[in-house]
């Protein structure tokens, strides 16, 4: 349950605390008194999307802060303590920083959390009874911990039967393109394999070619640098003594050591230098018809990369893979044989756990239909027929939605004798909200919770129905903390807390104030409820009435 609400520059409410207590709390205002803010920041403890835009006029950042009770097995659950603090900071860029104890946390963290602490109904949220996709939705709530396996279960396998479809199609579509190609193709690959390309081929081969051309300068080159190491003038044994007269003292300093080392390497060096120019020079040699044909060849392999736009090693590649397409061609058949086999497997495969999810709400719907008609008995709807449809569905494509494969109608009689028909169609406004009211009692005894806020969800209610809706809150807050924002002065009354919410000017600016009324504040509460304009004597008789039953 919710122990307490702190709310700080968000729209109208400039700094605001609110502590609750268990039972039903009931919060009435006049239309735009800021009872809808109020609701925001609760929904944004739920883990709702954050608007800057909500933030208060002139200020940087807005503050939303609740402190929350946790039962034994919601601690148990959650691994959580029985007091927990959430935060939400929300700034001018729209950034949310969110806190748990104090510690930083993800908003989805935040949304597993609470729905397994309360729930949260908005005056919006009835009108989805006139969705048919919402029912589905409202009977995997009923049991989510064995609808909820199944379902992500199914969802995944259909993942894997449309991502197997697009592949399977994506064949299909490159096997009439690819005919197209065949000779295309089939040219190409003779023109390549022709020429016979070789990894690296350009590269050597420009390298040999530009030796060649050099190779006037590369010879007298290489002669000078061969007698300059050949001439009588230089003794390369030289070096040699000079090493081994350092060598004779190199233990007694080793900076001799080291010259000696240095001239030894030298000497080995120079000597296998001068060897190597020599068997260079012996083997040098200028092949005219090799060079031309050398040019020949470049000349052919700078085409063939200007025709293609690919490089030499590029086109080996681009060989290999047009081979391969040709290869796919000629054996389309085999891989659309092959992609549709696995097609067909990924299809049945979501199919039968599509049976099974549907088996499992088909078992549910028998539980929510025995439910919803106990209590509507307890909202003056004790007439009341009610059956849930599933239409029946083929094995095909077409049938595995995001949903699974069901498709179900909500039927309804509300008359004693009248048949059953879609319940968007004949359910009045007041109707459809004791049906959500019914749905979201059932949902939250079903799933444990603790916490159920409903915003004006007794809308279009009067008389003595009003009144039996009252009692019926009043029943479900014994077990669980129910905080209703109402119109209904029947509600206000039977409630075990009162808050008064208005809007007053401060300041020059307009902002939302909320307080916990005593009991002469209740009674004049409730009676301007009951008045048409001004307050009545009648009114405050008809209020403390109301609040003696």
């Amino acid at each position: 349950m919710i122990q307490s609400l702190i709310v700080k520059n968000f729209a109208l409410i400039d700094d605001l605390t609110m502590d609750f207590l268990p039972g039903l709390s009931a919060m009435t205002g006049e239309t735009g008194a800021g009872k809808s803010i109020i609701l925001e920041s609760l929904q944004l403890l739920f883990g709702k999307r954050s608007d800057a835009q909500m933030i208060r006029h002139g200020e940087k950042k807005a503050i939303v802060r609740g402190v929350f009770s946790l039962n034994h097995d919601q601690q148990e659950r959650l691994n959580l303590p029985d007091l927990i603090d959430i935060e939400r900071e929300i700034d001018q860029s729209g950034r949310h920083n969110m806190r748990l104890n104090g510690d930083p946390i993800t908003l989805q963290k935040i949304k597993d959390i609470m729905s397994s602490i309360g729930s949260i109904h908005s005056q919006n949220e009835t009108m989805n009874l006139y969705d048919k996709s919402y029912y589905l939705e409202l009977i995997d709530q009923m049991d989510s911990h064995v609808i909820d396996p199944l379902k992500n279960s199914y969802l995944i396998l259909r993942s894997t039967f449309l991502t197997k479809k697009k592949h399977h199609e994506d064949l299909k579509l490159r096997k009439n393109q690819s005919l197209e190609k065949k000779s295309f193709l089939e040219y190409q690959v003779e023109e390549l394999k022709n020429f016979h390309l070789k990894e690296n081929e350009k590269s050597i081969l420009d390298e040999q070619i530009e030796k060649l051309k050099n190779y006037d300068r590369i010879m007298g080159s290489l002669k000078d640098a061969y007698q300059s190491l050949d001439h009588d003038g230089f003794e390369i044994d030289e070096i040699y003594h000079a090493h081994q007269a350092l060598k004779k003292v190199a233990h007694l300093d080793h900076t001799y050591e080291q010259m000696s080392s240095r001239l030894e390497a030298a000497y080995y060096d120079i000597d296998d230098v001068k060897s190597s120019l020599f068997q260079t020079i012996e083997s040098l040699d200028f092949d005219e018809d090799a060079f031309n044909r050398m040019q020949e060849r470049s000349y052919e392999l700078i085409k063939i990369e200007q025709k293609y736009q690919k490089t030499i090693d590029d086109l080996i590649i681009y060989l290999k893979e047009i081979e391969e397409e040709l290869l796919l061609i000629t054996d389309y058949d085999h891989y659309l044989a092959e992609s549709k086999k696995d097609l067909d497997l990924a299809f049945d495969k979501a199919y039968d756990l599509g049976i099974k999810l549907s088996l499992a709400r088909k078992k549910l719907s028998k539980t929510l239909e025995k439910n919803v008609l106990i209590e509507l008995a307890e909202l003056d709807l004790d007439k009341a027929t009610f059956q849930i449809e599933f239409e029946p569905f083929e094995k095909k494509e077409e049938s595995l939605s995001e949903n699974g494969l069901d498709t179900v109608e909500f039927n309804i009689s509300l008359n004693e004798g009248e048949p059953v028909k879609p319940l968007a169609r004949v359910a009045s406004g007041g109707e459809r909200a004791r049906f959500m009211f019914a749905l979201k009692s059932i949902y939250a005894t079903m799933n444990h919770l603790s916490l159920l806020i409903l915003d004006e969800i007794d809308i279009g209610i009067s008389g003595k129905t009003a009144s039996k809706v009252a009692t019926k809150m009043k029943g479900l807050s014994q077990t669980i903390q129910l905080i209703v924002i109402t119109h209904l002065p029947q509600v206000a009354a039977r409630a075990d807390h009162h808050y008064g919410i208005t809007k007053v000017k401060e300041k020059e600016r307009m902002v939302t104030r909320i307080e916990h009324l005593n009991e002469d504040e209740r009674i004049e509460r409730i009676a301007l409820m009951l008045s048409d304009e001004k307050l009545s004597h009648f009114a405050i008789e008809q209020a403390k009435m109301l609040l003696r039953k």
